[in-house]
């Protein structure tokens, strides 16, 4: 080597030689102070899943978990005990519960002074922890070496330390949040100031509507790359800028603020270098903002969730660098312009929830860089293009809650990449096409709520990737296919309410993964045996009725889905008994075995059974015997439904507190004294349902006790005794039905303070009174049904009655009413126009467990009919057999919706209203048995759907109406009146006869008879033409009758001929004539 090299390499030597002497005499671990300083933070921190079991002992400590040393100095440059975020833990493909995972892995306690004996540390990391809302310390502030600040989701509160401002080395300062239960704010935001070297802030909900001036601060950054102020409660009109010097600035978020502004800032159309902006869950309205145009650098752009209602923005489709576009929620209008389709950089598209209509435009197979796209929930027509097959990097794509019809396209099949498939509820046809058996990569597929028909194709069997099926409310029949069974990854499939038929296949326990099953309402039948659930382990939901399945299994069977917690066998064949297999499911909640020909008694240990379920319905079967008790899990929203069975002896004593109790439609007796009062404490039953049994005695005033029953159901027994006071204690109470029983004395004036009654039904007893003196003070606004019938009320009716604008069903009839109809009837506005809500007026819907529906017997047609499930389509008022007096009210006939009006058999009269024919619903009229004088009202004949008549027994007069609807009813009808013409065999040409209204007589008239022969003149010209084409047409149009006519003729002439040669001509020529 030359003197020269020497001397330049022997430089280097020195150092290399003194670094690595340097390093082996300060690699021997990190110092002692640093390590008491880590002890002493352990100590301060509660380690539920013992995460720090490293830290302690005489290892290193720049070994311990979550510490990171310097490699030359040992000194601790990096603390990470963050906790992982929901969607790290799912990205790990984590199947637990995130929030038991973090309740036990979350770090808790305090954060210890001691962190500032970490003089070189650059890096901290506490996010995602529970801290329970204790403050961010404020000693933080003090570490002036630390680069890395990051609280986000620790669970902090309180007010930011305005110490952090003293971080001036900082470089991203994260203490924002997601979701938490602790507020944090600023009282001001000036010590951000000092920060002049944060390239990345996140102060996501933290509250800074005290920091009006948070746009000028953050103006004073100059290195701010990233800016997140979600839900950051900044709803003040920020001031303008006079220069923007976000220079650096790429990403902002200002979602979820509701700024009190129309439109969005102009501050943020001259951050021209901006890559990502969002400005979702805001309160914008109007057009989208055409200045976003100047921001060219935009990749990321959201809008979702505000209140723009224009087109989409054309300008927007010039964007063709744009990476991901987030509209969702909004009011946009209007076609989906073809223009989208140059937005060739595309891999998000979110159009969901808008008022987008029209057809999907067919340039949307050009946006080829797609992977997710989503336009569900607008009014899209028309078919899917098959253009949309070009899209084959598809992951999700979601087209549901539109009007798409027309067939699945088969080149739906090339989306290859395809995770989820969602085209629910649209009016889809035709069949499922085999080509989405290439989905391999499918994890999802809905096509629920459609019109899709045929069999279900077997090349469903090829996605053994997918988890979820969903085919129900479809028009699929044939088989289900064995294929099925070879989708191994499946934990949830629903093809219920189909058309599908054939027996259950067997392939369905080999579904080990399965977790829900639905197939209910199809036309399935046969045998279901233990081997159809051999293999299913982790079956928690199973939902198999409305079939003809009957099950079979051993009788010592122990099934295997032992997490079942929700199971519907209804109208399968599972009887005669209750099934013994049911005691060994420890987890199960929910049962319904509803009409499955069980005609046992209720077992002894099905006691132990229910007390863990919160629902069971064993209704409309056989059962027989007494029950002594019965109890619930009452912990949820219960359900006990025995009604429609045999059961005998006294009501059981229910040891818990369920809301819904139907014991009705069985052969119970005695009294209800200790059912209904023999309680410590207060029930929260909603429902009570007891009718139609054989129970008497009193009905016990102790009503105290069960303040929140909404429905009273104790119809059709025989009850005896007053309406109890307490009753009008019960404040939700809206349907009361005592209806058919022996309950005496008058209605209690306290069930006014049931101001939420909807139904009101007391009729067929022997109660009394002036029913003037309840009306006269009652304020049911809410009213639907209103039944009294077969009482002994007496009184009038008075005009504080139409205060129950809501009716639908009035019956007073059968009473001792006096006086006049009310002219105010036409307040009853649910009878005056077509409203036919299914709200909680008379049905009630509660989640999935059941709906309970009110039932009514009205007299109709002149027969008593029983509704209830279509009791809201139902408008009907019946005031007869009363002694109610003077005229008809013309204000009635504004009751346009009403189908059954009887008035019969009161001492009404007066003329028919004329305007009766507005009417135009009714199909029950019954005025008989009354004093009505005059003519029957022309107007009558345009009641087209009336079925049923009756005008007997009045004083009418004149010509019935003629229409093709009142001639045919019986003659019955209108008999006991003076009245003529069709139907009756009464001629019109009787002298005393009146000419119905609108007839007029000229002055050679002669009354009715040459009313009759104009019409038998006018009816000659048309009786001939119908006649002559009814005979004559057949044989114009049809050549082959016109050829058998005239050949039977034909046939006919020569046997004529015959009979007269043989008959005629030979005696004539015998007798030598």
């Amino acid at each position: 080597m030359s003197a020269t090299s020497f001397m330049l390499a022997f430089p280097w030597f020195l150092f290399a030689v003194t670094v690595l002497c340097w390093h082996g005499s300060f690699s021997a671990g990190c110092t002692q102070s640093e390590r008491e300083a880590l002890l002493q933070f352990k100590l301060g921190l509660k380690d539920p899943s013992n995460r720090l079991s490293s830290w302690g002992g005489d290892a290193d400590c720049c070994g311990w978990s979550g510490v990171i040393c310097d490699n030359l100095t040992s000194h601790v440059l990096e603390l990470h005990l963050r906790t992982l975020s929901e969607k790290e833990y799912y990205a790990f493909n984590a199947t637990g519960d995130y929030d038991k995972f973090w309740e036990r892995s979350a770090f808790r306690g305090k954060i210890s002074k001691s962190l500032l004996n970490l003089k070189n540390l650059k890096h901290l990391d506490l996010s995602n922890n529970n801290f329970e809302g204790i403050p961010i310390p404020k000693f933080l502030g003090s570490m002036g070496s630390l680069r890395y600040l990051n609280l986000c989701g620790a669970e902090f509160g309180g007010m930011i330390p305005h110490q952090l401002g003293n971080l001036s080395n900082l470089q991203y300062l994260n203490i924002g949040d997601i979701y938490t239960l602790y507020d944090k704010y600023v009282e001001s935001l000036h010590w951000l100031s000092n920060l002049t070297s944060l390239e990345f802030l996140d102060l996501s909900f933290v509250n800074l509507s005290k920091a009006l001036d948070w746009l000028d601060v953050m103006n004073k950054l100059p290195s701010l790359v990233e800016l997140h102020l979600s839900g950051s409660s900044l709803n003040h009109k920020a001031p303008p800028l006079p220069n923007v010097n976000f220079s650096s600035l790429s990403v902002l978020d200002l979602s979820m603020n509701n700024f009190d502004e129309s439109s969005v800032s102009n501050w943020i159309f001259q951050i021209t270098k901006l890559s990502s902006l969002d400005l979702s869950s805001n309160l914008f309205f109007g057009s989208v903002p055409v200045h976003l145009q100047n921001i060219t650098s935009l990749r990321e752009l959201n809008l979702s969730d505000n209140e723009f209602n224009s087109s989409m923005a054309i300008w927007l489709h010039d964007f063709s660098h744009l990476e991901a576009l987030g509209l969702f929620s909004n009011n946009l209008q209007d076609r989906i312009p073809s223009a989208i389709g140059n937005l060739t950089s595309l891999n998000i598209l979110d159009l969901e929830l808008n008022q987008f209509e029209g057809a999907i435009p067919s340039d949307i197979g050009n946006l080829t860089s797609l992977n997710s796209l989503d336009l569900s929930n607008n009014t899209l027509e028309g078919s899917i293009p098959s253009a949309i097959g070009n899209l084959t990097s598809l992951y999700e794509l979601d087209l549901s809650d539109n009007n798409l019809a027309g067939e699945i396209p088969s080149a739906i099949g090339n989306l290859i990449s395809l995770n989820r498939l969602d085209l629910s509820y649209n009016k889809l046809e035709g069949a499922i096409p085999s080509a989405i058996g290439n989905l391999i990569s499918l994890n999802r597929l809905d096509l629920s709520y459609n019109k899709l028909e045929g069999a279900i194709p077997s090349a469903i069997g090829n996605l053994i990737s997918l988890s979820r099926l969903a085919l129900s409310y479809n028009e699929l029949e044939g088989v289900i296919p064995v294929t099925l069974g070879e989708l191994t990854s499946l934990t949830s499939v629903d093809l219920s309410y189909n058309k599908l038929n054939g027996s259950l296949p067997i392939c369905f326990g080999a579904l080990e993964k399965l977790e829900e099953v639905h197939f209910s309402h199809n036309s399935l039948e046969g045998e279901v045996s233990q081997f159809h659930f051999t293999n299913l382990t982790n079956l928690k939901y199973f939902d198999g009725s409305h079939n003809q399945l009957l099950l079979r299994v051993n009788p010592d069977w122990i099934p295997p889905f032992q997490l079942l917690e929700h199971i519907s066998l209804q109208s399968w064949d599972v009887g005669p008994q209750v099934p013994t297999w049911l005691r060994s499911l420890k987890h199960l909640k929910y049962l319904d075995l509803s009409n499955s020909k069980i005609s046992s008694t209720l077992p002894i240990w099905f006691h132990d059974l229910s007390s863990r379920l919160y629902y069971f319905n064993l209704s409309h079967n056989q059962m027989h015997g007494e029950i002594p008790y019965l109890s619930i899990d009452d912990s949820d929203y219960s359900f006990i439904d025995l009604s429609s069975n045999k059961f005998d002896g006294q009501l059981p004593y229910i040891t818990s507190h369920p809301a819904w109790i139907d014991l009705s439609n069985n052969l119970f007796s005695g009294s209800i004294s200790i059912f209904l009062c023999d309680r410590v404490h207060e029930l929260k039953a909603v429902i009570l349902n007891l009718g139609k049994n054989l129970l008497s005695g009193e009905i016990p005033d102790c009503w105290m006790n069960w303040r929140f029953l909404g429905a009273i159901v104790f119809n059709d027994n025989y009850f005896s005794g007053n309406i109890p006071k307490s009753i009008g204690t019960l404040s939700y109470l809206w349907l009361l039905n005592l209806r058919n029983n022996n309950l005496s004395g008058e209605i209690p004036l306290s069930l006014q303070h049931c101001s939420e009654l909807t139904v009101l039904d007391i009729g067929e007893n022997e109660l009394g009174g002036d029913i003037s003196v309840f009306l006269e003070k009652q304020h049911f606004s809410n009213m639907v049904i209103f039944n009294l019938r077969e009482n002994k009320f007496h009184g009038h009716i008075p005009k504080e009655f139409c205060r129950m604008t809501s009716l639908r069903i009035l019956d007073l009839a059968n009473n001792n009413l006096s006086g006049k109809i009310p002219t105010c009837v036409d307040n009853f506005s649910e009878m005056v126009y077509e409203t036919y809500d299914m709200g909680g007026l008379i049905s009630i819907f509660i989640d999935d467990n059941g709906s309970f529906y009110g039932s009514s017997s009205i007299m109709k047609k002149g027969q008593m009919i029983e509704y209830s499930t279509i009791l809201n389509f139902v408008r009907s008022m019946d005031l007869s057999n009363n002694k109610l007096s003077g005229d008809i009210p013309k204000t009635i006939t504004r009751l346009e919706a009403l189908q059954s009006l009887n008035l019969s058999h009161n001492l009404l009269s007066g003329r028919i209203p004329e305007e009766i024919g507005n009417m135009q619903k009714l199909e029950s009229l019954d005025f008989s048995q009354n004093q009505l004088v005059g003519e029957i009202p022309p107007s009558m004949s345009s009641l087209t759907f009336l079925s049923y008549l009756n005008l007997s027994n009045n004083k009418l007069s004149g010509i019935i109406p003629t229409s093709t609807q009142l001639q045919s009813f019986d003659p019955s009808s209108f008999s006991g009146n003076k009245l003529c013409g069709p139907p009756l065999t009464k001629n019109c040409s009787v002298d005393g006869a009146t000419h119905p209204i609108g007839t007029e007589r000229g002055e050679d008239d002669k009354g009715p008879k040459s009313f009759y022969w104009f019409y038998f003149y006018v009816s000659i010209a048309p009786g001939f033409v119908v006649g002559f084409w009814v005979v004559v047409g057949p044989l114009v149009f049809n050549r082959r009758w016109r050829h058998l006519y005239f050949n039977l003729l034909d046939d006919l002439w020569d046997k004529i001929m015959v009979w007269y040669y043989l008959n005629v001509v030979r005696v004539v020529r015998g007798h030598g004539f």
